[in-house]
């Protein structure tokens, strides 16, 4: 099996920086349960391939009760998708210039996400990223707080 990486990004949503050479995305569209059912498919297309998501990236943009709660729902699906791989990663992302209240979310949601790990050699990582100078256009500096996964 192959694995890969898989960046799924909410509309605005800042691209999370260097991946890797393997990497597919899903794009984002402006209604999140379709962004949901989008990677729904993408993960399925890919198990049907026997390819395997090592790391899962979730730029995120904005704040707000849906929005939060189709973050959650897509979050755990990422997550589902890299414990099944050894040493997998989920990234929940934003760009540097994210609000407190984003960020404040994203912490939150990377601990309510922990139980998941358990068993498990995943980790979860949020970061938040910032263009570097003088270096690639599309390359970002990212400022990452990781928790792993503890064994059961």
């Amino acid at each position: 099996m192959t694995a890969l990486a898989l960046v799924v990004m909410e509309a605005g949503g800042a691209w999370p920086g260097q991946i890797g050479d393997s990497t597919d995305l899903v794009a984002f569209s402006s209604g999140g349960e379709d962004l949901l059912q989008r990677t729904e498919q993408k993960l399925s297309a890919l198990h049907r391939k026997k390819q395997n998501v090592r790391v899962a990236i979730l730029a995120c943009n904005s704040t707000g009760g849906a929005t939060t709660q189709r973050r959650a729902q897509l979050a755990r699906l990422l997550l589902g998708a890299v414990t099944s791989t050894a040493c997998g990663r989920l990234i929940l992302s934003a760009s540097g210039r994210a609000s407190t209240q984003l960020r404040r979310d994203l912490l939150a949601l990377a601990g309510q996400l922990t139980d998941g790990l358990r068993g498990t050699t995943a980790t979860i990582s949020v970061q938040f990223t910032e263009p570097t100078h003088g270096g690639p256009p599309g390359i970002a500096k990212a400022h990452p707080l990781r928790m792993t996964g503890t064994h059961a």
